[in-house]
């Protein structure tokens, strides 16, 4: 967390990009734009960009700068010239931004990373980085790295580091709520943005379609190993029948988990044929572990992760199943 060094491996960059994992969510969308915005305050002539595989997800389009979002394929149609010199990756590792992304990242001239979790990133692939895997969230590490700096906390920067403090910490109810956490969302509150609103558009308002996926999912749900293990499935035919977002899919599995003898829950999410996201929720269980042995790429947090698989249901359920039940078979947690 040496803030002065990633400020100074800036330096000599005119046009950096800021990026995240595809399927971006809260927290890797308060990262990009309260990063920007710091950034701005920091290197105001520079030009400073958030781009990634995808638009931002349009359950964030309240915030100031989702309008600011731009996509790889845009910008791989231009001139090489004006590609980013510089990339940033936040809230992931580089192994999930997508195709047209990482042919930018890697026609950069050097690559950075922010991010908290503690599976799913190789330090080697980054030449400056700030990591905290006890952050509650990546912005958390956005607001540290403004206090060190003794940058201006704007309400704007502010609403977007809230966003991905709420997400994360599941509005301050998961184990990784501390009371340092909390102090942050205090200070966070006196900039004056309406964090009622912000906390309903970002975590908790869900349209029709979200409806239609949770009662297709419910459909689906089955209680294993006596209740411990408890998973539900969200076909392609079915996401595309219910007429959401993906990022309504938010918020399903814990349907599943909040159940009384649940330890791990899963969620199989098909967003196109045989592409498969799955979520991954615990008490105990390391499950960024177990997310990242199903997939390289895949990781997140002890007690929340997930990974992408290809293949037919069967195959995936298959696999999966066997994995989680080795894994609540085992004697240690």
């Amino acid at each position: 967390m040496d803030f002065a060094a990633f400020v100074k491996a800036l330096e000599p960059w005119n046009h950096i990009a800021i990026t995240a994992p595809a399927g971006a969510d809260g927290d890797s969308v308060g990262t990009q734009s309260s990063l920007k915005e710091v950034l701005l305050q920091i290197y105001p002539s520079k030009r400073i960009r958030i781009v990634n595989e995808e638009p931002c997800p349009p359950r964030y389009s309240f915030m100031p700068l989702a309008k600011d979002f731009e996509v790889s394929s845009a910008i791989l149609a231009k001139d090489p010239s004006e590609w980013p010199e510089v990339f940033i990756c936040v809230d992931g590792g580089v192994g999930r931004i997508g195709e047209d992304t990482t042919r930018l990242w890697k026609a950069a001239k050097t690559r950075g990373q922010v991010d908290h979790h503690a599976i799913g990133g190789d330090a080697s692939a980054y030449e400056f980085r700030l990591y905290d895997p006890n952050a509650a969230s990546t912005t958390e590490i956005v607001f540290k790295f403004i206090e060190a700096q003794g940058l201006n906390l704007t309400a704007s920067i502010a609403q977007a580091i809230y966003v991905g403090l709420i997400f994360d910490t599941g509005l301050f109810k998961h184990s990784n709520t501390k009371p340092a956490t909390l102090r942050i969302g205090a200070r966070l509150l006196e900039t004056g943005f309406d964090h009622t609103v912000t906390a309903e558009k970002a975590l908790l308002i869900r349209s029709q379609g979200a409806f239609e996926m949770l009662q297709k999912v419910l459909a689906t749900v089955r209680f294993e190993v006596g209740g411990r293990y408890v998973w539900g499935v969200l076909g392609s035919k079915d996401f595309v029948a219910a007429g959401g977002d993906a990022d309504d899919r938010e918020g399903i599995i814990d349907q599943m988990f909040l159940t009384r003898a649940c330890e791990i829950a899963a969620f199989y999410f098909e967003r196109r044929p045989g592409e498969w996201k799955i979520s991954f929720r615990s008490r105990g269980w390391d499950v960024a572990a177990l997310a990242q042995s199903l997939d390289r790429g895949g990781g997140g947090h002890r007690a929340a992760a997930g990974c992408s698989l290809a293949g037919s249901s069967e195959e995936v359920l298959v696999r999966c199943h066997a994995a989680v039940k080795q894994l609540l078979a085992s004697v240690a947690k």
